[in-house]
């Protein structure tokens, strides 16, 4: 994966975590969440970290040489250097919901680094959260808000989960053409990307950063994120077969 910083300084306070500090991460909003998700954390884990992967909402369930139902098969995985997914089977579907309380915390204590996916998206770049969206617990300390910037130039009733809030925040009909300050907008709102946030760390990361123009819409959008008070933005963008790889992990493919 290419990561590209848009402000000095902002890898390491969006992406801090990788110099060793215990931490727990909640990820929100759109465009490439799970799969950001899990090359975080497989990151994380070549690097010896005792890496923890859950949900406060819903995810797919993950490849099953990463899935632990209970404390020792968490430690097991992590002896292995591979990284722990916990969650609730969901009857009749392919997914988890949140973990046993008991066994997370447990397990929050002892890893080094705890991601969280703590809204859904179904797969739409871009997200509002709705009343009890996202779910972020007192135990996290930084929330990453994901967009995908393949929105960038198309109406919002393409590209955007939780429609009739997204129209809302911005104020504009369905067919509105998504720019990069209604972007902007969104990711740096307390209605948006920093809904519940308060004083945990923040940082934006833009993903599908994959050519020029897009690498241009993301700088357009980190140039509007610094006049609404957000200077950490980083910038993502995974080839295909990364982007397959990861998805394998979360069980999205």
């Amino acid at each position: 994966m290419r990561i590209f910083a848009a402000s000095p300084g902002a890898l390491q306070r969006g992406f801090g975590f990788f110099g060793g500090n215990r931490r727990v991460i909640s990820l929100v909003g759109g465009g490439g969440k799970s799969t950001l998700m899990y090359f975080l954390a497989s990151t994380s884990a070549k690097q010896g970290k005792r890496v923890l992967v859950t949900t406060t909402t819903n995810i797919f369930a993950p490849n099953p040489d990463s899935y632990a139902e209970n404390e020792d098969q968490a430690k097991q995985l992590w002896a292995k250097g591979k990284i722990a997914v916990i969650g609730t089977p969901i009857p009749g579907k392919d997914k988890l919901k949140a973990p046993d309380e008991t066994l997370f915390q447990r397990l929050v204590a002892t890893a080094d680094i705890t991601f969280i996916e703590a809204d859904g998206s179904r797969h739409f770049p871009v997200k509002v959260p709705r009343e009890g969206e996202p779910v972020l617990i007192p135990e996290c300390d930084s929330v990453l808000a994901v967009m995908g910037l393949s929105a960038i130039g198309k109406p919002v009733k393409e590209v955007a989960f939780r429609l009739p809030e997204v129209t809302r925040l911005l104020g504009v009909a369905e067919d509105h053409i998504l720019t990069e300050e209604d972007a902007a907008k969104i990711l740096s709102s307390s209605f948006g990307g920093r809904k519940g946030v308060g004083d945990r760390d923040f940082c934006v990361v833009l993903n599908q950063c994959d050519d020029g123009p897009r690498r241009r819409a993301a700088g357009l959008i980190a140039q509007y994120l610094q006049r609404y008070d957000v200077p950490n933005v980083v910038f993502t963008a995974f080839d295909p077969h990364e982007r397959e790889l990861f998805n394998q992990m979360a069980g999205t493919k």
